[in-house]
């Protein structure tokens, strides 16, 4: 039941630039689509070497990521012995953070389509493919005076999926697979080295007390 996994993430979604669902959770326009992406370098589940699997999803989300009944298709690019271990880390069948959270918001999965993932990252600007049903490409900013590239940090240092990502726009962005669509080039995106693990969990409910009559 033990598991932990090191690797680079890639989130874009149909945000504004910096993202809102990080300061209030309530995202820009009212309802929040976007990509939960990652490739492990280093990991493992139960001694299974998870090193190698990329996994690339899409989520919809009618509402603010927290209310939940978000329906996502993902993708895995594994050996045969790392896909159910990735798949149970994925649907928090094995808890730990960010899938514990995230899996909680979705009612509707599409998938998994086992599948090759492709991950180009030239100087920071990954192109992320998968067939033809999803085309992610991460775009950096540049200023506008002077032409040098701009690398606008969002830290956090409670978040749940990352602490430290470099945030860009798009400039590809589409995802098309059993009525998961999703089209938002030159939104919001993310770029973060990411640890996750099975010993990261969430805080447990408080517990309410009744005071004495």
């Amino acid at each position: 039941m033990a598991w932990n996994i090191t690797g680079k993430y890639y989130e874009a979604c149909n945000c504004a630039l910096g993202c809102p669902c990080n300061m209030d959770g309530f995202p820009t326009h009212g309802f929040c689509e976007g990509t939960v992406t990652f490739e492990v370098l280093e990991g493992q589940k139960d001694g299974t070497d998870l090193a190698g699997a990329k996994v690339a999803s899409a989520i919809k989300w009618p509402g603010a990521i927290h209310e939940g009944n978000g329906a996502m298709v993902v993708f895995i690019d594994a050996a045969e012995e790392q896909r159910m271990p990735i798949v149970e880390i994925l649907t928090a069948q094995d808890p730990g953070l960010p899938f514990e959270i995230l899996a909680a918001t979705v009612s509707d999965i599409h998938g998994p389509y086992f599948e090759p993932i492709s991950i180009e990252d030239v100087d920071g600007r990954p192109h992320i493919k998968v067939g033809d049903a999803y085309d992610v490409q991460w775009k950096a900013f540049s200023d506008p005076v002077t032409g040098e590239r701009a690398e606008p940090r969002m830290v956090l240092s409670g978040g749940f999926i990352f602490q430290d990502a470099v945030i860009g726009t798009t400039s590809r962005f589409h995802i098309d697979r059993d009525g998961v669509t999703l089209d938002h080039p030159g939104q919001n995106s993310y770029l973060a080295d990411v640890e996750w693990s099975s010993e990261n969990r969430m805080a447990p409910a408080p517990t309410l007390t009744t005071a004495p009559a």
